[in-house]
């Protein structure tokens, strides 16, 4: 019989599959790696009340992911521009060796396009409204 755990991993690991299929690489190890970091960037851009909305909808293994070593804020991140969310996600990632492939922005994107299959329209919405217009468009592409 399956532990909750096994099927919490199955979950965070059938994400990860999205992700690296959306990435166009098998490579799981650089799917977390970037999901990771996208998600540490949201977080501070975000407040924590919606953050605490939009993991109620993850499965359990990618809500301990988004809030690792997470020291909330006072206030927000104020990245206002694609190039400093792009770059806080580039600067966010863990290993020293990573490959952002053909670029950060369709990384980011992949994992926005994954996302949007288990957050619902209306959270997804919610993000994007305390996003500004060009970080939201991320979401969107």
């Amino acid at each position: 019989m399956a532990t909750h755990f096994d099927n919490y991993a199955q979950a965070g690991n059938a994400f990860l599959k999205k992700v690296a299929g959306e990435l166009g690489s098998p490579d799981l190890n650089h799917a977390f790696r970037v999901v990771q970091a996208v998600f540490y960037a949201l977080r501070d851009r975000i407040t924590p009340e919606e953050s605490m909305h939009l993991i109620s909808e993850l499965p359990m293994a990618l809500k301990a992911v988004y809030v690792n070593n997470w020291e909330i804020p006072d206030k927000p991140e104020k990245y206002e521009t694609k190039a400093e969310f792009l770059g806080e996600v580039h600067r966010s990632i863990i290993t020293a060796d990573v490959d952002f492939g053909t670029s950060a922005e369709d990384e980011v994107q992949a994992v926005f396009r994954v996302l949007k299959n288990y957050i619902s329209e209306g959270e997804i919405n919610h993000v994007k409204g305390q996003l500004p217009r060009e970080i939201a468009e991320l979401i969107d592409a």
